[in-house]
């Protein structure tokens, strides 16, 4: 039962906190980047301090051969992706 006397329904309670646990798309976006930017930085630095130490904790894996299933690969550039997009709103706004 509520405080005012009503019963509530059993998921209104988990709808009430997921509604309030709601994170915008763009923050979501920042806060996962800024994970993964800690996170690989908190990598480089164990891997600076082990092998100025001389025992390493951080393995790094370099390949010595070419994956042959890569020799096509591409790179997506991510910066003309968002370069064109912007001209091409610019562009169709205008129209």
């Amino acid at each position: 039962m509520s405080t005012n006397g009503k019963r509530m329904q059993p998921n209104s309670r988990i709808k009430d906190n997921l509604s309030h646990q709601h994170i915008p798309p763009v923050q979501q976006q920042e806060e996962l980047i800024k994970f993964i930017c800690d996170s690989w930085n908190k990598v480089c630095q164990e891997y600076q301090k082990g092998t100025a130490q001389g025992t390493p904790t951080v393995a790094y894996h370099t390949e010595t051969e070419p994956n042959p299933m890569l020799k096509d690969f591409v790179p997506f550039d991510l910066e003309a992706f968002w370069g064109k997009r912007l001209v091409q709103n610019i562009t169709t706004q205008n129209m």
